[in-house]
């Protein structure tokens, strides 16, 4: 898929269990500070933090070492922080909601309390899912048995596709790179069961791939295979896979558009894959015609064509077949929902017990079709206008604080600084919800029959993507619900958004000091626009094009720099042979630094840091950067910092803290972290960016 989204994500983080004592070297307070006040806003919470752990040895354990011991990972997550503590809340709303609308008694077809309602009274009615058994799997399955050859794959293919299941590769619509104003088709490598390609080859993987493979098993057994023949198919769809994943760009190339912005005409693409009828294809999906796509990776295409030739028929329908099962799983009855739980929630994440069905409602609704109407009635029920006029402020506030920033580096160029502030200048933002909904005219969903509710959803969307070929960008449309917990940048259309979700404790409180909202979610907006001068959004324009604006010394010495942050992270090993890539997750650290460094800076414009009052024995700088630590504050299985370390481009959280704050000279000067000190970088290995 295009990166054209870097969002802040919930991340793992590992746990140690640690004391509370005496407080030890106590953080040094500046002369000129203010006695502390009688009645204090809002600030740090204090019982967080583990004071006895130095701050200059270890920032996260200092900050949130007793939250950490007191706040288990729950059975039914896989990481529990800040992000779920604030998800949980939001859910409690959207249950309300939901509940509400299924109870109402003036819904009317198609409209919001209709839809919702009914996907919410489908989806929880278990009992009728039961009834319903597997037949809903076995009708689609019937189909793929059915194929005789192989020109009947490619039919089976674009089927599947229009219900997104993710079978050989991908398809779908995006902001050409070049030429942001215009939608091209995209084509992506895809088509595998595990989270990507490393886990087919890494020994570290040997458990996972095992646990995989009986899992495919198990699932051919609950349809009724033989454990001979369940096995067999289980070895041979695992073989596929790892023959596709084989030819699969690395995590870390595919975030690249180096690497993947790859113009080809659609004769070179049928040329490409002369054994897939790719034209056929298309028809099949109801693609518009076109002259040109962007293929991402065009070794994983040759790869498909090579295996059109060269790989059973039986393999294929085995392949096909599963794609649809794996699909399928999680929409049928009690024991399928389990089985597919036990490997997706329990081998590869670590939880032991399933959320609550109403939860697990709530998160497919928000990554489905619906997904825009749940945060229509999320922002009905439970928005701020006047949290949002002072997001706004601090937004304001922030981009003051980048500008200064990049005036005065001493690294880049005047020509180059020139182009860096058109650029920031030029930076949008959309705060809290879409100034326009979507129409959802012509999706049919039935409070009795949760599957097809499902295929609905998925075609509904299918077609609302294919549609936008040959259409103008739409430059309103957000990439993220309103009630999701999370925040982006776009670098294709140059603009930050924050979602209502996120604009609420512990992210942002009204009632709270500027120590804590800087802290916070200010570094969440710092963090939003430094992703438009990280390692990939420094490629982009001020328009938003993939067009490179910069001084060749002067990027060389960009380069040069984030090789210094990378070299920090790279250090970071959580778990014996799983340690951070600091090439994977590169764009989000220098985020984090970037966006921390930002806030601090705005926060010192502010009269309350002016003010210089001391709160709970520390100065507002201090506050600041451990009301920062807190906000990252997390626990999470051993299974799910794996797959973390492994797919995800953010660092685990307690790096978010100890990584940035160990190249970060404001911190050292805070809390008089000295040369030597295990949070203080020596000077020539502190990475000074932006």
């Amino acid at each position: 898929m295009v990166n054209k989204i870097l969002p802040l994500a919930v991340v793992a983080l590992s746990i140690t269990a640690c004391q509370p004592k005496t407080v030890v070297e106590a953080p040094s307070k500046t002369a000129s500070s203010t006695p502390e006040v009688a009645l204090k806003p809002m600030t740090i919470d204090i019982s967080y933090m583990d004071l006895s752990v130095k701050p200059q040895d270890d920032f996260f354990q200092f900050a949130n070492g007793t939250w950490c011991k007191n706040n288990p990972v729950p059975n039914s997550e896989s990481r529990w922080g800040s992000f779920n503590e604030l998800d949980k809340r939001n859910k409690e709303t959207l249950k309300q909601i939901l509940e509400t609308s299924a109870n109402s008694k003036s819904k009317t077809a198609g409209n919001q309390e209709q839809l919702l309602g009914d996907y919410y009274t489908s989806y929880t009615n278990m009992p009728v899912r039961n009834a319903a058994g597997v037949k809903p799997l076995t009708d689609r399955l019937n189909k793929i048995s059915e194929i005789k050859s192989k020109d009947e794959i490619v039919d089976a293919v674009a089927k599947q596709h229009q219900l997104y299941i993710g079978s050989l590769f991908g398809i779908y619509v995006g902001q050409d790179l070049k030429n942001v104003d215009a939608n091209k088709i995209y084509m992506s490598q895809s088509g595998i069961g595990l989270p990507n390609r490393d886990y087919y080859f890494q020994e570290n993987k040997q458990a996972i791939r095992d646990g995989y493979i009986l899992h495919i098993q198990k699932s051919f057994q609950l349809l009724g295979e033989s454990e001979a023949s369940a096995k067999t198919k289980a070895s041979d769809i695992f073989n596929f896979e790892k023959e596709l994943a084989s030819a699969m760009m690395t995590p870390s190339e595919s975030r690249l558009p180096e690497k993947t912005y790859n113009m080809m005409s659609l004769d070179q693409v049928v040329k490409l894959m002369p054994k897939f009828d790719f034209e056929s294809y298309l028809s099949k999906i109801g693609s518009e015609s076109f002259d040109s796509l962007i293929v991402e990776q065009p070794e994983f295409i040759k790869k498909v064509n090579t295996m059109m030739e060269k790989v059973s028929l039986q393999s294929w329908t085995n392949y096909l077949s599963w794609c649809t099962i794996n699909t399928y799983a999680g929409t049928l009855n009690e024991t399928w929902v389990k089985h597919n739980f036990d490997f997706y929630g329990g081998v590869l994440s670590g939880t032991t017990v399933m959320k609550p069905i109403d939860d697990r409602c709530i998160e497919e609704l928000t990554g489905n079709a619906l997904s825009e109407l749940l945060g229509k009635a999320f922002v009905e029920k439970n928005f701020s206008e006047s949290a949002k006029k002072r997001v706004n402020t601090m937004v304001d506030n922030l981009l003051i604080s980048f500008r200064s920033r990049i005036q005065g580096l001493d690294w880049m160029s005047d020509d180059t600084k020139k182009e860096a502030l058109t650029k920031l200048n030029a930076i949008g933002r959309k705060l809290g919800f879409p100034d326009e909904w979507k129409s959802y005219n012509g999706l049919v969903i039935s409070p009795s029959d949760y599957v097809t509710n499902v295929e609905n959803c998925r075609t509904f969307s299918y077609k609302e993507n294919l549609a936008k070929l040959h259409k103008p960008v739409n430059r309103k449309e957000w990439e993220m619900p309103a009630h999701l917990v999370n925040a982006y940048y776009h670098p294709l259309l140059n603009e930050i958004a924050f979602p209502a979700g996120i604009m609420q404790p512990p992210f942002f409180d009204e009632n709270a000091e500027d120590a804590v909202n800087y802290g916070r979610i200010g570094m969440v907006i710092g963090h939003e626009f430094t992703h438009g001068f990280d390692d990939n959004g420094s490629k982009f324009a001020a328009d938003g094009s993939y067009n490179d604006w910069w001084k060749d010394a002067d990027k060389e010495k960009f380069v040069s720099r984030t090789e210094i942050l990378g070299k920090t992270f790279g250090s970071f090993c959580p778990i014996t042979d799983n340690c951070v890539n600091p090439e994977l997750t590169m764009g989000e650290n220098i985020a984090d630094l970037g966006g921390l460094t930002m806030a601090y800076y705005a926060y010192t414009m502010t009269d309350d840091f002016k003010k210089n009052v001391i709160i709970d024995g520390y100065t507002p700088a201090q506050r600041f950067f451990i009301s920062y630590a807190q906000l990252w504050k997390i626990n999470y299985t051993e299974a799910e910092l794996k797959k973390r370390i492994a797919t995800d481009s953010h660092s685990p959280g307690m790096y978010r803290v100890n990584g940035p704050l160990m190249n970060c000279p404001e911190f050292f000067a805070a809390f008089n972290v000295k040369p030597g000190d295990k949070m203080r970088n020596p000077d020539e290995k502190v990475a000074k960016i932006w």
